[in-house]
C-alpha cells in the first residue's frame, strides 16, 4: 500500500506541470485560493527583481576607479604627419590620468576623468595669408611649439561589445565608446625652429634665433582665452573641451582591467599651439580682435585638437567580488557579488526547468517504484471506494458501503444502540453517494432515506464527522460546475442540519466541479449520471486534520 501510494505522489508531481499546459479544459485543474495568492506574491517579488536597484538586494558591484597612461599628439596647423611622426623640436610628449566609474547599467557608465600632460607639435615650413596674393605675407614661419595641460571632464560610456555580440560571446573583453564634456587648461610656447628673418605685414623686419620663444598663450594675469608676446606668463589658459574615444579592456582578474584606451579632445579655438591661421602671427594685432589683447581672433583653419593613447588599469571595488568563470558559468554561491560593468544581471537569472513530456516520462521511469494499478482511478458501482480496494465493486446506487466498499445496513448497524439509548464510541468508516439531476441540486426521495440513516447515525456516533462532496458532469464551463457541485454539497448539509443533525459543525463540504469523475462523460446515460454525485464521507474526528480536504 505504501508503496503504491509512493508512486502516485512521484507521478503527480512530475506530470502536473505538463498537464497545467494542456489547453484541453478536461486536464486542468482549478487553482486554489492559496496557489493564487502564491502566484501573485512571486509576480511582485519578480517585478521587484527587475526593477531593484543595483545597491539593493541581490546587489551588483558597480564603482571602480581607472588610471591611464601614454602618450599624446597634436592636431592643428603646427602639426607634421600622423600620429607617430615628429618633426623638428617636438617632443613625443607624456600624458596620464585617474578617472572614477560609476556603472549605471551593463551597458551604460559615466564617469570623472582628470588628466595631466604635455603636449608638443611642429611644421617646418613658411605658410602665408594668401597664396593668391602678388606679394603675399607670412601666416606663420617655421616654427615648434609645447604646452602643458591639465584637463577634467565628465563622461557616459556604452559596451558596444554586448550591444553588438550579446554578453555570453567574448565574456572576457568589453569595448566601449565614450564622450562627454570639460574644460582644458594649458601654457603653450611657441619656438623658432632656425634662425630667420622676414618682414611682416605690417612692414616691421623681424628676427629669430634657433630656439627663440616667439609667442605665449597668457600673460602675466591671464586665464582668459588670452595672451601676449611679451612678459610670463603665471596662469593657465582655459578652453571648453569634448572628449571622445574608444576602450579595449580585457578582465584580468575580479577586481582588475587591463586594456588601451584611446582619446579625442576637440576644442573650441585654434589657440592651443598659439597659431592662427590666414593671419600674421607675428603680430598681435592680427591674433587678437580686441584692445587689451583679451579676445583670440577665429582663423581660416580647423579648431585644434589632440589625441591620447595609452594603457589602462582598473581597480573594481565591491565586496565579495567575483566574475564569470572560463566556460560561462556563474557561481551558484549567492555570496558572490559580480560587477555589473562586466555582468548582465539577466545571466544571473537562472533558466526555469521546463521538462518535456519525454523527459518527464523518462524520470517518472527512473524513480517509480513499480507500476499503478489502473484500478486505483476507478470506481465502478461510483460508492466513493476505489475498485482496487472495493470488496464490492457492483453495490445498487446509493448504498451506504464501508470503507472497504462493503454495502451497510445502517439501521441494523444503529438498532443496538438506539435500544439501549447509549452513544456510539467508536466511529465506522463508511461512504455513500447521493445523485441529482442534469443541471439540478434537488434532494432525489430516493436519497432521503439514506441522509436520514446518516442523520440518526451521526447523532449517536459522537465520535463520527461527515465530509459532503460535490461532483458535476462535464457539460458546462469550468466556473459554471464549480459553482453547481458547491450549490449541492449546501443542499446535503441543508437537509442533515433541518431534519435532525444535533452537531451541523461535524458536517464539513468540499466541491470540485467535473475535475474529480469517476466514469466516463461520454457517456450521458450512465457516466454523466454518476458523476453528478454528491459523496457522503463518514470518518472518525481524530483524523480530521489529516484528512486533504482540511
Amino acid at each position: 500500500m505504501k508503496r503504491t501510494l509512493l508512486s502516485i505522489t512521484l507521478l503527480s508531481l512530475l506530470v502536473r506541470p505538463l498537464m497545467a499546459q494542456t489547453p484541453d479544459k478536461k486536464y486542468q485543474t482549478p487553482q486554489t485560493l492559496e496557489e493564487q495568492n502564491q502566484q501573485r506574491v512571486l509576480a511582485e517579488a519578480e517585478s521587484k527583481r527587475l526593477h531593484r536597484s543595483y545597491e539593493g538586494f541581490n546587489k551588483m558591484n558597480t564603482w571602480s576607479v581607472s588610471v591611464h597612461g601614454g602618450v599624446s599628439k597634436f592636431y592643428g596647423d603646427l602639426q607634421t604627419g600622423n600620429f607617430f611622426a615628429t618633426g623638428p623640436g617636438e617632443k613625443v610628449p607624456f600624458y596620464g590620468g585617474l578617472s572614477v566609474n560609476k556603472q549605471l547599467s551593463h551597458i551604460f557608465g559615466v564617469s570623472a576623468e582628470f588628466g595631466i600632460g604635455q603636449i608638443s607639435g611642429s611644421k617646418d615650413r613658411f605658410t602665408y595669408t594668401d597664396h593668391n596674393s602678388v606679394s603675399p605675407s607670412y601666416s606663420y614661419v617655421p616654427s615648434y611649439f609645447n604646452a602643458d595641460v591639465m584637463q577634467g571632464a565628465l563622461t557616459g560610456s556604452v559596451n558596444l561589445k554586448s550591444l553588438l555580440f550579446g554578453t555570453r560571446k567574448l565574456r572576457r573583453f568589453k569595448f566601449d565608446v565614450f564622450a562627454g564634456v570639460g574644460f582644458l587648461y594649458y601654457d603653450t610656447r611657441v619656438y623658432s625652429i632656425r634662425a630667420q628673418s622676414f618682414v611682416n605685414s605690417l612692414g616691421e623686419n623681424i628676427t629669430y634665433e634657433p630656439n627663440d620663444q616667439i609667442r605665449f598663450s597668457n600673460g602675466p594675469s591671464s586665464s582668459k582665452t588670452a595672451g601676449v608676446w611679451g612678459g610670463l606668463g603665471s596662469k593657465y589658459t582655459r578652453d571648453l573641451v569634448i572628449p571622445t574615444g574608444v576602450h579595449l579592456v580585457y578582465e584580468w582578474s575580479n577586481r582588475l582591467d587591463i586594456g588601451i584606451r584611446y582619446a579625442l579632445n576637440h576644442t573650441f579655438s585654434e589657440k592651443l599651439d598659439m597659431t592662427l591661421g590666414g593671419y600674421d602671427n607675428s603680430s598681435a594685432s592680427q591674433v587678437f580682435s580686441s584692445v587689451g589683447n583679451t579676445s583670440f581672433r577665429k582663423g581660416e583653419s580647423a579648431n585644434d585638437k589632440y589625441g591620447t593613447l595609452g594603457l589602462e588599469i582598473t581597480y573594481k571595488f565591491g565586496k565579495k567580488a567575483a566574475s564569470v568563470k572560463s566556460n560561462g558559468k556563474y557561481a551558484a554561491d549567492r555570496g558572490q557579488i559580480y560587477h555589473l560593468r562586466w555582468t548582465d544581471p539577466k545571466d544571473l537569472i537562472p533558466a526555469p526547468y521546463n521538462p518535456t513530456v519525454d523527459t518527464a516520462l523518462a524520470r517518472v521511469k527512473a524513480i517509480m517504484p513499480g507500476e499503478v494499478d489502473p484500478r486505483l482511478y476507478t470506481d465502478t458501482d461510483g460508492d466513493g471506494v476505489a475498485d482496487l480496494f472495493d470488496q464490492e465493486p457492483n453495490t445498487p446506487a446509493n448504498s451506504i458501503v464501508s470503507g472497504s466498499g462493503v454495502a451497510m445496513n445502517l439501521q441494523q448497524l444503529l438498532q443496538p444502540f438506539v435500544d439501549a439509548k447509549v452513544p456510539k464510541d467508536v466511529c465506522t468508516q463508511i461512504f455513500g453517494n447521493v445523485e441529482f439531476k442534469t443541471d439540478q441540486a434537488t434532494i432525489q426521495p430516493q436519497a432521503k432515506r439514506l441522509l436520514d440513516d446518516v442523520i440518526s447515525y451521526l447523532n449517536n456516533a459522537t465520535e463520527c464527522r461527515v465530509v459532503v462532496v460535490g461532483h458535476t458532469d462535464r457539460r458546462a464551463s469550468d466556473s459554471y460546475n464549480m459553482k453547481l457541485s458547491r450549490r449541492r454539497t449546501q443542499a446535503v448539509k441543508k437537509y442533515l442540519t433541518r431534519y435532525g443533525l444535533k452537531d451541523p459543525s461535524r458536517v464539513t463540504i468540499e466541491w470540485y466541479g467535473e475535475f474529480r469523475p469517476v466514469a466516463p462523460n461520454d457517456r450521458p446515460d450512465a457516466g454523466m449520471q454518476r458523476n453528478r454525485r454528491v459523496e457522503l464521507r463518514i470518518l472518525p474526528l481524530n483524523n480530521w486534520k489529516n484528512y486533504p480536504g482540511n
